[in-house]
């Protein structure tokens, strides 16, 4: 790691936050201590947490940052968001009593990492980095194509269909390859992730499964073939200077048997794909940071998310935001606030970004030193207990007993939606080159049948179909 940056954007940072009163917002309380600490660490005021729920964690200490809790119960992790960001907008009395009281001058601003909507204000102070329209409207996966063929970014086939179940199965027989096809709905009422609104159709009643889900919710449908390959995803940074352009990340995807829905259940770096397909991952990256850069102005974090297949990598949808894999190559790099960088970019911050060397920076401790593992919510409630050690059993775990080396360890709490697991793996512990993907499914299985988490059975979504690195 090179000091002398580290150290750069650290006081490029402090002449943002120090001093500044900040509301931190962007998913349960203990997910967000992380971030209020980075905020203290860099000048700013004593930071009010506003959390969806108290989640899996530690909350802030006093010292730390004041916090509250909105306490949201929700069927799915879209619906909480979409509730979170309405509560956000019009918090209940007391919560926007307390703020005030915190912050009598009204002086204060607010900021988060993931946050999807248009979310301008909290508790009535001015979001930081809030996203434009035209922003937000990349995220619908109806559009997205559209982008790819502007700017000359290979692509699966498709077609736009709307919600109908006779011209969606015919869309469905001209494009399928012999794997089925994938139905995405439009963003109509809001942008979606996380693999919600997203079917795996390889029969008719897989397609009435997905119709009766999404009816009355969407107009129009995405069709491409199912893609056989590793879920991944590649991330950028654009500032003023140009596009920092980082690793590749694994989407560890999962899905249930006789299912067409997919669980997406979290982020890796462990897998490395073959290193021709890894530059092309990334300089698919950089045409389209360029290219949104140029086209909307759009400045910030964003990730082409896509699949890793025998034919290269294929694009499938665009998120210009701050996604999940920020965080963890974040956590190979620490001594860079990355999701603070991101949220500065956003918000048109003109900081010496340094973004030539930033990328350096961060490739290179995100290949050094690899991070990520799995999480999945569950509508049963779960109460926080004591981490579950695993050792490990072949490619998969076992529980550790009192002699074993600990390579890994599941974590269940509380979530907006019931309950919440996560797996992490040790890093000194996971092969390097493999997805995790098979890996979290042992987890996930032994925390069902040691824990009773309720997640029931998972499989690998996608099977064979991408190239390796040898």
């Amino acid at each position: 790691m090179n000091k002398g940056y580290a150290e750069h954007v650290e006081r490029e940072l402090r002449r943002i936050f120090a001093g500044k009163k900040i509301i931190v917002v962007g998913g349960p309380v203990a997910g967000l201590t992380a971030l209020a600490r980075q905020l203290r660490s860099l000048g700013a005021a004593r930071p009010f947490v506003i959390g969806s729920s108290m989640g899996l964690g530690t909350p802030p200490t006093k010292e730390e940052a004041e916090w509250c809790s909105l306490e949201l119960s929700a069927k799915s992790v879209n619906d909480s968001l979409r509730g979170y960001e309405r509560r956000l907008l019009h918090p209940p009395d007391e919560v926007r009593a307390r703020v005030d009281a915190w912050d009598p001058e009204r002086q204060a601003i607010a900021l988060g990492a993931i946050i999807l909507g248009e979310v301008a204000t909290v508790c009535g102070r001015p979001r930081f980095g809030a996203r434009p329209r035209d922003w937000i409207a990349l995220e619908d996966k109806t559009r997205i194509d559209e982008v790819w063929d502007a700017l000359g970014v290979a692509r699966a086939p498709s077609e736009i269909v709307r919600l109908d179940k006779a011209a969606l199965l015919a869309a469905a027989r001209r494009l399928d390859s012999g794997a089925g096809t994938v139905w995405a709905a439009d963003a109509r009422d809001g942008v979606h992730g996380g693999a919600e609104k997203l079917y795996h159709v390889r029969s008719e009643a897989e397609a009435d499964d997905a119709l009766a889900l999404l009816s009355g919710e969407v107009d129009r449908v995405r069709v491409m073939p199912f893609l056989k390959g590793v879920p991944c995803s590649i991330h950028g940074i654009v500032t003023p200077e140009g596009v920092a352009v980082f690793r590749p990340v694994e989407l560890v995807t999962l899905r249930r048997p006789d299912s067409g829905r997919f669980v997406y259940a979290g982020v890796a770096t462990f897998w490395d794909p073959e290193p021709r397909d890894r530059e092309a991952m990334r300089e698919v990256g950089r045409v389209v940071g360029a290219g949104i850069a140029e086209r909307i102005g759009f400045r910030g974090a964003f990730t082409v998310d896509g699949v890793m297949t025998r034919d290269g990598f294929m694009p499938t949808e665009l998120n210009p935001r701050i996604g999940a894999g920020i965080g963890v190559l974040g956590q190979s790099i620490e001594a860079v606030p990355l999701t603070l960088l991101a949220i500065a970019a956003q918000a048109g911050q003109a900081l010496d970004f340094r973004t030539a060397l930033l990328e350096a920076e961060v490739v290179a401790a995100a290949d050094a030193s690899r991070r990520g593992g799995a999480w999945c919510v569950v509508p049963t409630p779960l109460e926080a207990r004591p981490e579950l050690l695993l050792a490990a059993e072949g490619d998969g775990y076992r529980v550790a007993g009192p002699d074993d080396e600990v390579v890994g360890r599941i974590s269940v709490g509380p979530s907006d939606v019931g309950g919440f697991v996560r797996f992490t793996p040790s890093p000194a512990h996971t092969p390097v080159g493999k997805p995790i993907a098979p890996r979290a499914v042992s987890a996930f299985g032994l925390a069902d049948r040691e824990l009773g988490t309720g997640l029931g059975e998972l499989l690998v979504a996608v099977g064979a179909g991408p190239r390796q690195a040898p």
